[in-house]
């Protein structure tokens, strides 16, 4: 589903104009498996006079040159414009400029660029529906242990437009918290569209849409050509309902021990392979009970119906019709079913722990002793953690909580 009818007509008219081409996310909208396919398909989007700006391959980075944007510095951008063929359309991907394009002074001094080397601007953004999205939010920042909130506690910051795990500032702008409304998240972006700035939002993953499809379709390239697929790890993979669980409590630890995540390597990837280390296969997460999930659609109602006008002109419902389905999921969560059962969880919590400390504060001692420690708590967590309890009461220095 594109967002803007007759898109591809209007390029093709406009093909003397090169378009400098930014898609923005947002965030939890498929935006490394988009950028993974458009790696791909390089060539045959130059092809097509689209030269798409890689992070594996070219320089800037398209992340530098939002965090430029959000600095009000213009170096960069003007380096890059300024060595690019003349007649081909620049494509940039990345979900950081999403905090940019919320701020006016930005979005007015990105076209201005744009327009002083021959280029029309052109935003791309994709939407989830709040109810799918507040969900993905909570399972990604709870596995990056930015916060230790429960779910209801976490929905209800989002409808007071508060992100408190998220960094309050970037560059020169402060960073908007009310990222779930989008009527007034995207007001700035709505304004400059009604002013003529080319902007498209497209629903997400509305009636089994392919987002890369979406996005090719919205940059007025065929749809019709050999766009070579990637793997599936390149799909982003979410913690099941025992990872989620487990996210949580470990967080909680971290905090108790005041451990910064910022000081964790690859923090995001500690669950996911615990996961797969301990072959847990669980159901996805859905945290939603029934009067949570009216509590979302309602607070949401009104300002979702002016936004979806102002984006495509037509009501909310239409542009979604995946919230019949989202509203009657049933909650999927984890619960131990037995005090064995959490003290294994709690037992595999504390050996994540002392292996998340080891990594902060390394030694050789550590280095020796953690592989056995970690095929033992593989075998039985429990055993482990009663092991280490013993050992501490000996007197023994385990640094274990």
């Amino acid at each position: 589903m594109t967002s803007d009818a007759g898109f591809q007509n209007s390029t093709s008219k406009s093909r003397d104009q090169p378009l400098l081409i930014l898609h923005a996310g947002t965030h939890k909208t498929a935006s490394t498996y988009i950028q993974e396919r458009l790696h791909l398909n390089r060539d045959l989007l130059k092809q097509q006079s689209i030269v798409y700006q890689d992070p594996c391959c070219d320089r800037p980075k398209a992340k530098k040159l939002a965090g430029e944007l959000c600095k009000h510095r213009e170096k960069r951008w003007r380096r890059m414009l300024s060595n690019h063929k003349q007649g081909q359309h620049i494509l940039l991907s990345a979900e950081q400029f999403s905090v940019p394009l919320t701020d006016q002074k930005c979005i007015e001094n990105l076209e201005k660029i744009a327009n002083a080397y021959g280029f029309k601007l052109h935003i791309i953004i994709f939407i989830r529906s709040q109810l799918d999205y507040i969900n993905s939010r909570y399972i990604y920042s709870l596995r990056r242990f930015y916060h230790s909130q429960t779910f209801e506690e976490f929905v209800t910051n989002a409808l007071a437009g508060e992100m408190h795990s998220e960094r309050q500032q970037r560059g020169r702008i402060a960073r908007r918290q009310d990222v779930f409304n989008f009527w007034t998240y995207f007001q700035p972006l709505l304004e400059a569209k009604k002013s003529g700035l080319k902007v498209s939002f497209i629903p997400f993953k509305q009636n089994g849409n392919d987002p890369f499809h979406d996005l090719i379709s919205a940059i007025g390239a065929s749809p019709n050509q050999p766009w070579k697929k990637c793997a599936s790890r390149h799909f982003n993979r979410s913690p099941g309902t025992r990872g989620v669980w487990m996210a949580r409590l470990l967080s909680q630890k971290l905090k108790e021990h005041k451990i910064s995540t910022r000081s964790i390597d690859n923090s995001s990837q500690i669950i996911l392979r615990e996961e797969q280390q301990r072959r847990w296969n669980d159901p996805a997460f859905w945290g939603y009970s029934r009067r949570l999930k009216n509590q979302v659609i309602q607070h949401f109602k009104h300002d979702n119906d002016k936004f979806a006008k102002a984006a495509w002109g037509k009501s909310w419902s239409t542009s979604f019709p995946n919230d019949v389905a989202l509203q009657k999921q049933k909650k999927q969560i984890f619960q131990p079913q037995s005090i064995e059962e959490e003290e294994t969880m709690h037992a595999t919590a504390v050996h994540l722990l002392r292996r998340i400390r080891h990594q902060v504060k390394p030694s050789l001692v550590n280095q020796i002793t953690d592989p056995a420690e970690r095929i033992a708590s593989l075998l039985s967590p429990s055993i482990t953690h009663r092991i280490i309890q013993c050992m501490k009461a000996s007197g023994r220095p385990l640094n274990v909580e």
